[in-house]
């Protein structure tokens, strides 16, 4: 894969970001009503945490990319202050905040959760962000290719 995109492929790369940050969301929020079920299924791998790193990999890993690919267009460096908030809370905070302490809850949901749902926020809005700051119909400077 080439690390420099056309503007269409990062386009491509934030919908994507914005995807697999949804998902990875989705995952966190249902597993817990799930567990009976995955196993029968044969998916009990995505209860395991080395699971949850790997997505968390893959969404840093396109996020950072993306990011890159889009600073390189309109030079906002916003971009970079979501991917380092987005990171601290996938990374540090909610590792900090596990649901197996059983004692951080706010009004039904983990403290894990909710550190979940914004982080993944962050990292939607980050692509969201980098999209529009480089979107084709841009008529600024930064965003005429030149």
């Amino acid at each position: 894969m080439e690390v420099v995109m056309q503007e269409g492929e990062t386009k491509k790369w934030d919908i994507l970001g914005i995807g697999l940050s949804i998902l990875c969301g989705i995952h966190c929020l249902s597993v817990p009503f799930l567990m009976g079920v995955l196993p029968m299924l044969g998916l009990d791998f995505m209860a395991d945490h080395g699971f949850e790193w790997a997505m968390m990999g893959i969404i840093f890993l396109v996020a950072g990319v993306t990011y890159f690919n889009g600073y390189r267009r309109h030079r906002r460096a916003g971009v970079w202050g979501f991917f380092a908030v987005g990171v601290l809370i996938f990374a540090v905070i909610r590792p900090m905040l596990s649901h197996d302490h059983g004692h951080d809850h706010f009004h039904g949901f983990e403290a894990h959760h909710i550190a979940t749902i914004i982080g993944g926020s962050v990292f939607v809005l980050g692509h969201w962000k980098n999209w529009h700051w480089h979107k084709p119909s841009c008529k600024k400077e930064c965003c005429s290719g030149h």
